[in-house]
């Protein structure tokens, strides 16, 4: 199975920030925060002879991490300030 580790990577970084970030907890809203991440992160595969070590250096990358902490709070910022509902 092919996977985007960005996208394992935004998943991660979003759940670790959305309660100090204050994130509604409407569906939409998260998918739309992720999506709007992922549209300005590069995807990354990796072959299929890659170990899972060089898998999780990529996930626990420092620079990395904070590259996609940058692009989740710009979309949390975009999604936030349009969000009509203010159960957060």
């Amino acid at each position: 199975m092919i996977k985007n580790y960005m996208e394992i990577l935004v998943d991660e970084v979003f759940n670790e920030i959305k309660d100090s970030y204050k994130v509604c907890n409407i569906e939409k809203c998260q998918h739309d925060i992720k999506s709007i991440a992922l549209n300005n992160l590069s995807p990354v595969y990796f072959k299929h002879d890659v170990g899972n070590a060089d898998k999780m250096a990529f996930l626990l990358d420092r620079q990395r991490r904070i590259t996609v902490l940058a692009k989740v709070a710009e979309a949390t910022d975009i999604v936030c300030s349009k969000c009509h509902i203010k159960n957060k």
